[in-house]
């Protein structure tokens, strides 16, 4: 090699020595720039305003929609709650008019009843109670608090037995004779409530709901066969069974014996009685004081005084 080549490649060698002493190996390099493009990139969105999608985004037809529905169903429910308000009042008016009497008065003891028995049975003396369960028919809706119809149930019992009583004890009875068809005949119940129930007022005190308003019932001009479309009698030969029941239960067998002889049997001699036992209905009525005759034999007062003793 001659000279001055050797003079120029000694700088170059100690030129390149140097400058790979002071370079940095690649991978740091591709690093730091790898973390230098990230932090600019990342600035850089910051700057920006970000775009909105309108992808998810509803339509302004969708919002009028939900907003005519959610008005719709706002409005409906007020109207809802209107009409909710409305029957109620229409209730509340109609029950101050109707037969049922206010709902208020549906629970209580109804002291008017057990006077109006009272009054027609001036020897007995009806608890509340007792008289608010044997006049209460089961189309009241107070009937969930006791109704009549056990007591009706013992009370037909109770007068069906009487009644065999003095059939099989008559001279007038002859073997073709069909007791069950006479005593269905004679107690029947539409002639029950229609005769006996009319004679005691019952339809007066009872507490029933029939199938028509009384304002309706008031403008008919044939109140008679009207109710006996309703079934004002039915319910009132229910109440006569239930008033028998209740005395047999009150009171005992004896006093119902001399009720049914003297208060129910003589009314129906000309109203389902064959007349050939009406004259034995006459002797029992006769017999046991006549119809007004004394249905206790004693006093109240000696009643409870004998069960006291008793117990």
């Amino acid at each position: 090699m001659s000279r001055p080549f050797r003079s120029l490649s000694c700088p170059l060698r100690s030129l390149n020595a140097a400058s790979t002493s002071y370079l940095p190996p690649r991978g740091t390099v591709a690093r730091r720039y790898t973390l230098a493009a990230t932090k600019k990139l990342s600035e850089g969105l910051r700057s920006v305003p970000q775009r909105i999608s309108h992808k998810n985004r509803p339509r302004r037809n969708d919002l009028d929609r939900e907003d005519r529905l959610g008005r719709q169903e706002v409005t409906s429910q007020r109207r809802k709650h209107e009409e909710v308000a409305a029957q109620q009042e229409h209730l509340m008016k109609e029950e101050e008019n109707s037969w049922n009497g206010p709902r208020s008065t549906w629970k209580e003891s109804a002291p008017q009843l057990a006077d109006h028995l009272n009054f027609v049975f001036p020897e007995l003396h009806f608890p509340p109670e007792v008289a608010k369960r044997i006049l209460t028919h089961g189309s009241h809706p107070s009937a969930i608090y006791g109704h009549n119809g056990a007591l009706s149930f013992m009370g037909r019992r109770v007068m069906e037995s009487f009644l065999l009583l003095m059939l099989h004890s008559s001279s007038a009875l002859k073997k073709d004779h069909n007791l069950d068809e006479i005593v269905a005949r004679t107690l029947n119940s539409y002639t029950l409530g229609e005769v006996v129930g009319s004679k005691w007022a019952l339809g007066r005190a009872m507490r029933w709901t029939p199938s028509i308003s009384a304002s309706l019932l008031k403008a008919e001009a044939d109140q008679r066969e009207m109710l006996r479309s309703v079934g004002l009698y039915k319910v009132q030969g229910e109440a006569v069974n239930a008033v028998v029941g209740g005395v047999f239960f009150q009171f005992g067998a004896s006093v119902a014996h001399r009720l049914f002889h003297t208060r129910v049997l003589p009314l129906l001699i000309d109203h389902g009685l064959p007349l050939a036992f009406s004259e034995d209905a006459r002797v029992a009525c006769k017999r046991l004081g006549g119809e007004d005759g004394k249905l206790l034999l004693l006093d109240p007062l000696t009643l409870e005084q004998v069960a006291e003793t008793a117990s």
